[in-house]
């Protein structure tokens, strides 16, 4: 992409769906065109607008990594592009299965806010609840889904081009599609693969392109389902209490939830 052309990237996925690893890839590949603006690093929502309001005063697109898990939280970063005329809005939305996210988790020791695979299964079984899928009336400009095989555990130069490349020639895709029907994550998710307790033995396609991808899996036994917080058993490490805990505002905040 040209200098000359500003965009606010809106990431959106679960907790371990693979958002940190492309924005950081993204802001280390063309540091003099992208700012990552991460809300694990900075704190708060706030100080993820002060950076990205100050990157495109500079003449850098941005690049918002934090869950965005809804339609609200998605409008804020979107009028915040409204003050900067000619500034565009791509979504990237990771299309990670539940279940890939909560092995991802269970094995993850540097997250700077979940520091245990039994709070990281937390989080995510509340986040899944909340998670609605971007839609094309929203108003931004392109927007795609990356399943797990198109994703990278470290992703070269030309693997970032390739993907905005497809970000971008989705405009045309969006202004001739008629508007979608809203439904949330979790209802696809029940339509489309027998709901969200599915065994993870039946999800084979799903873990061997992530296998393939470089996920890191956990060395023990993983033949039991990996479920949401409602019916996780002790081979997660979470107890099925866990689904009607609330998750503190500070570590919402922390996580990029409003």
């Amino acid at each position: 992409m040209s200098n000359a052309e500003k965009v606010v990237l809106i990431l959106v996925g679960l907790v371990g769906s693979g958002k940190s690893a492309f924005a950081t890839a993204l802001e280390s590949h063309f540091p003099r065109q992208w700012r990552r603006c991460n809300q694990d690093d900075l704190g708060n929502r706030a100080q993820v607008e002060i950076l990205a309001k100050n990157s495109l005063r500079k003449g850098l697109s941005v690049c918002i990594d934090r869950t965005n898990i809804d339609e609200s939280q998605r409008a804020h970063w979107i009028r915040l592009a409204h003050e900067f005329p000619g500034t565009r809005v791509w979504v990237i939305f990771f299309d990670t299965p539940y279940e890939i996210c909560a092995l991802r988790l269970q094995r993850r020791t540097s997250h700077p806010t979940i520091h245990s695979p039994e709070m990281g299964l937390s989080v995510l079984s509340r986040f899944a609840r909340d998670l609605s899928v971007p839609s094309a009336n929203e108003g931004f400009h392109c927007m795609v889904s990356l399943k797990p095989v198109d994703t990278k555990v470290e992703y070269s130069d030309s693997d970032i081009v390739t993907i905005l490349d497809r970000v971008r020639s989705s405009e045309a895709v969006m202004q001739s599609r008629p508007k979608p029907m809203r439904i949330s994550w979790a209802e696809r998710r029940g339509q489309s693969r027998g709901g969200p307790t599915r065994d993870i033995k039946n999800q084979s396609n799903y873990l061997s392109r992530a296998w393939q991808q470089g996920t890191v899996f956990p060395t023990q036994n993983t033949s039991s389902s990996i479920k949401p917080a409602t019916e996780v058993d002790g081979d997660t490490g979470v107890q099925a209490g866990h689904t009607h805990e609330e998750v503190s505002p500070l570590l919402k905040d922390l996580l990029g939830v409003d």
